[in-house]
C-alpha cells in the first residue's frame, strides 16, 4: 500500500498556533513590565529617601528646608544677586543648588546621587553661575558645575519639590519641564488645595517632594505619583 504523504497544518491550525504565540508574547510583556515598573518606582523611592536624609541635615544647620525659589535660598544664606533665571524648574534646582553648598556644614547632597548622570538632569539648559553669580558666593566645591541641576526620577523627569512655607503663604509657582518637552505648572492654589491632608487637613512636614510616576502625569500626590509624605487619597 502506498505511503501517504505528511499532512501540512491548515489555515485554522496556523491561525490557532499564532494565536498562543502572541498570547505567550502578551503575558511576558506583561510580567516583565509589572517587574520593570516595580523596579522603576523602588529607585524612585530609594532617591526620595536619599534627598529627605539630605534635606533634614540641611535642616539642622539653617533651622527649615532648602527654599523653594532661588531667591528664597539668596535671602537664607544672605547671598547677593541669587535671582531667577527662569521660572521653570524652580523648587527642584534650588534644592540641589543648597544641598550642593558647602556652607554652614554643606554640602548636603549625596554624593552617590550628584556623581550619578542618569539621576542628574538640566531639561531646560539652565547656565545658572555662568549668568548670576560666581560659584564662591556659595562656596561651591571648585570642580563643580556652572549649570543648575535638577534631580531626576526614573523615567527622565524632575522630582517637584516645594517648601510648606511657600504653600502656606501662597507663593509656590512653578514650571516643571517634562523629558518630552511638554511643562507641567505647579501653582500655589492647587498645593494648598491637593497637598492637604484630606482628614486631618495638614499638610507634609517642611516641604513636599514628588515624582509624577511613570505616566508622566501630576496628581499632587496621588495616582502613581511617588511621595516624600504618606500617600494619601482623596
Amino acid at each position: 500500500m502506498a505511503r501517504r504523504g505528511s499532512r501540512g497544518f491548515t489555515l485554522i491550525e496556523l491561525m490557532i498556533v499564532i494565536g498562543i504565540i502572541l498570547l505567550l508574547v502578551g503575558v511576558l510583556v506583561v510580567s516583565f513590565g509589572g517587574v520593570f515598573a516595580k523596579r522603576d518606582n523602588a529607585r524612585a523611592t530609594a532617591t526620595i529617601e536619599t534627598l529627605k536624609a539630605n534635606i533634614a541635615s540641611f535642616e539642622s544647620r539653617w533651622g527649615q528646608a532648602p527654599p523653594g525659589s532661588l531667591r528664597e535660598l539668596g535671602d537664607l544664606t544672605r547671598t547677593l544677586n541669587l535671582l531667577e533665571v527662569n521660572d521653570t524648574n524652580r523648587g527642584n534646582e534650588a534644592l540641589v543648588l543648597a544641598l550642593r553648598s558647602r556652607r554652614e556644614g554643606g554640602p548636603y547632597l549625596d554624593q552617590n546621587l550628584f556623581g550619578d548622570a542618569s539621576r542628574m538632569g538640566n531639561l531646560d539648559n539652565d547656565t545658572f553661575l555662568a549668568d548670576a553669580i560666581a560659584s564662591s558666593a556659595l562656596d561651591l566645591p571648585d570642580t563643580a558645575s556652572t549649570d543648575l541641576f535638577e534631580v531626576l526620577d526614573p523615567w527622565g523627569n524632575p522630582f517637584i519639590y516645594v517648601n510648606i512655607i511657600d504653600v502656606r503663604a501662597g507663593t509656590v509657582a512653578d514650571k516643571i519641564t517634562l523629558i518630552d518637552g511638554s511643562v507641567i505648572e505647579i501653582t500655589a492654589q492647587d498645593c494648598q488645595e491637593k497637598l492637604r491632608h484630606p482628614v486631618t487637613g495638614d499638610y507634609p512636614q517642611g516641604f513636599a517632594l514628588w515624582s509624577v510616576g511613570e505616566n508622566g502625569i501630576n496628581e499632587y500626590g496621588r495616582g502613581d505619583d511617588i511621595t516624600s509624605w504618606p500617600k494619601y487619597e482623596s
